[in-house]
């Protein structure tokens, strides 16, 4: 096995705001809470070099007033890469960036919502393709 010639460079926490809701009742029914998750993704390439900053941005029931809480998290990172397309680029930097920035931004959620008096929320896997 080699290297990728698509690398990334420390990724790091860019934003974090994360509020309960008082009138949320936990009980029972907690598993049933349908979270309402809308991600962003920003890409912002370099003119002059093989290099992109890759923004992932998730909000977590930001229209759902019955929701446990609110969640606004960004988590960035510089990507480099040499011989690849653009095309190839382009799909490595919409799809395996944020794919790759979501594993670090998942344990951030589970620490804060452990931290929480609710249940850890543990972001399921995302398709970026689509």
């Amino acid at each position: 096995m080699k290297p990728s010639k698509f690398q990334f460079l420390n990724p790091y926490l860019v934003e974090v705001n994360f509020v309960t809701n008082p009138d949320f009742i936990s009980g029972k029914n907690d598993d049933d809470v349908e979270m309402q998750n809308v991600f962003n993704v920003q890409v912002r390439k370099s003119k002059n070099e093989n290099r992109a900053n890759v923004e992932l941005t998730l909000e977590t029931n930001a229209e759902n007033d019955q929701a446990p809480f609110k969640l606004k998290i960004k988590v960035a990172s510089d990507f480099k890469w040499e011989d690849l397309s653009d095309e190839r680029v382009e799909s490595m930097l919409r799809m395996n960036a944020p794919a790759l920035l979501l594993g670090y931004m998942r344990p951030i959620v589970a620490g804060l919502t452990n931290s929480s008096n609710f249940a850890t929320y543990n972001l399921p896997f995302i398709n970026f393709k689509e």
